[in-house]
């Protein structure tokens, strides 16, 4: 098992329209490769984790470093694990709309997101990278 942290920053003109699109594609291809993993998107910035095997996720990888929809790619950490960590998601995704981000509906999540955070299993360090700048996206 292999696995893959990354961040980005969305285009200018990235819509909610490209959003689905990112969403559907992922949902479809992931699903036919064995590709797990989670993108939070928040503020224009996006980090995803993506795990399974090694030639399929540096495949992956490769296609969406080249995808105008957003810019600045950074690979942040990579390498061997031993199992998956995101067993039942092709893509975990949570976007906070504008009218989250102005109610309740934000601070929730943020905050079962951070418990969530300090209670699941980290066991390499791209696994604890992602943790921990998903948590400083979402309280900025």
């Amino acid at each position: 098992m292999y696995e893959i942290i990354y961040s980005s920053t969305a285009s200018r003109d990235l819509n909610n329209d490209d959003i689905t699109d990112i969403l559907t594609t992922a949902h479809k291809y992931n699903a036919i490769n064995k590709i797990t993993g989670c993108l939070l998107y928040h503020n224009r910035e996006f980090i995803q984790i993506l795990e399974g095997e090694k030639e399929k996720v540096e495949s992956l990888f490769s296609v969406i470093y080249q995808d105008d929809r957003h810019t600045d790619v950074i690979l942040l950490a990579e390498g061997e694990k031993e199992e998956r960590v995101f067993n039942d998601f092709s893509m975990a995704y949570h976007e906070l709309s504008d009218d989250d981000v102005q109610g309740m509906s934000k601070e929730l999540f943020v905050s079962n997101f951070i418990a969530f955070s300090e209670v699941v299993d980290k066991p390499t360090f791209p696994m604890m990278l992602f943790w921990s700048l998903a948590k400083q996206l979402l309280t900025k």
